[in-house]
């Protein structure tokens, strides 16, 4: 490499600040989504898991994680774009530096404290009318797969009845990291023109994938990278075209896509229960159709100005939403345990139950992710401005 190419490398561009509020409230909607079908199984079996309207909407809850894949997709792109048109070159260094400044120190804490909780005596942590033992030790095995940010193929490899971990929701996270591993290498060495091919192969990766690992159901193509990578490619697709500014009229019109199309995966399609060969074929392009029409209704909305005081809270809480998606499953637990220890166990599957329930797991899981993000994540988050070339959100 040229002197001149190691100086234009190690400077950061002078680059106007690159943050989009209204994709922090989308966030925020993919994370509620997800902690809405993640109550504990028996409401997702009385309330949701059903047949018609109520059990479609609660399943498509799950296909949150899919919009964040696509949410990933774009802004990662966008990001890598405009530092090599902007600096004429590409950081790898640097964008790996702010990745794991990023994700590691919230991941990594909390398997710790997964760890932690799981060591305390079954008596203590049992709640059999919600979930059982709500904080049941995971096997040695999970810690490393996770550790290593491989858990989603030694999820793959499990059977159907594999019980889900306590963290079993940092799967995603595993996605993520491979995803982080070979598409900034593409960016910056492919030219724009032939950037579209890679997203396009994505797609029939993913499809021929399904089609060819169908033959057994009992494996689980929910959590395996080349079975999932459809919304990815379409967040990048949308990152790679020209900049849309729809009107009302055409963003209501994708809204309705976006719905029509997650409510056919789910209701028509059965997912995410991966239940047959021609559901899973047409429904997770479906669901990556869904989730590109939701990130296109959103981007260049004016609606989520930070002005408003409504505005402002739902933007916060999109930007601790990696807070509130890691402790999601520690804080509904934790709600599950408090709220069978406050009631007779005869009235612990009542509305009164899931009244109560819902919004303490809620608000225990927004103050996790809020100390969480004030104490923990934000002094890395102010270490890795240090290797920023496109400034973005401020911490």
């Amino acid at each position: 490499m040229s002197s001149a190419t190691q100086e234009r490398v190690a400077t950061p561009p002078k680059a106007g600040r690159f943050y989009l509020p209204e994709l922090d409230f989308l966030r925020f909607l993919a994370f509620f989504a997800i902690f809405l079908f993640h109550l504990p199984e028996p409401f997702v079996l009385k309330f949701f898991d059903r047949p018609g309207a109520l059990g479609d909407v609660g399943r498509a809850g799950a296909f949150g994680v899919d919009l964040f894949f696509t949410l990933s997709g774009y802004l990662i792109t966008r990001l890598l774009m405009r530092e090599r048109e902007e600096s004429g070159d590409i950081n790898l260094r640097a964008f790996y530096a702010r990745r794991t400044l990023k994700i590691w120190p919230l991941y990594y804490f909390s398997l710790g404290l997964a760890f932690l909780l799981t060591q305390f005596p079954a008596r203590m942590t049992t709640a059999p009318q919600l979930i059982g033992n709500v904080f049941a030790p995971m096997k040695p095995s999970a810690y490393v797969f996770f550790a290593i940010f491989l858990f989603n193929f030694n999820f793959y490899q499990s059977l159907l009845t594999y019980p889900l971990p306590l963290m079993g929701l940092l799967w995603s996270i595993s996605v993520e990291e491979q995803f982080y591993l070979f598409w900034p290498w593409f960016v910056r060495y492919l030219p724009r023109g032939r950037l579209f091919v890679v997203p396009i192969v994505m797609i029939a990766v993913a499809c021929i994938t399904r089609a060819s690992l169908t033959w057994d159901l009992s494996r689980l193509l929910w959590n395996y990278t080349f079975a999932r990578l459809d919304p990815i490619a379409v967040g990048i697709l949308i990152a790679l075209m020209p900049a849309l500014k729809p009107g009302r009229a055409l963003r209501l019109s994708l809204v309705a896509v976006g719905i029509a199309s997650w409510l056919f995966a789910s209701g028509w399609c059965g997912l995410p229960y991966e239940l047959g060969r021609v559901d899973i074929a047409i429904g997770y392009p479906a669901i990556a159709l869904g989730s590109g029409a939701f990130v296109l209704a959103t981007l260049g909305t004016k609606s989520f100005n930070p002005g408003s005081a409504l505005a402002r809270r739902l933007i916060y809480l999109g930007k601790i939403s990696y807070g509130l998606y890691v402790y999601n499953s520690i804080a509904y637990s934790t709600a599950a345990l408090l709220v069978y220890r406050a009631l007779a166990p005869e009235s612990a599957r009542t509305w009164k139950t899931l009244s109560l329930y819902v919004p303490l797991a809620f608000a225990l899981n927004v103050a996790f992710a809020a100390a969480s993000y004030r104490l923990l994540e934000a002094p890395f988050l102010r270490l890795k401005e240090r290797f920023t070339r496109v400034p973005s959100r401020a911490v």
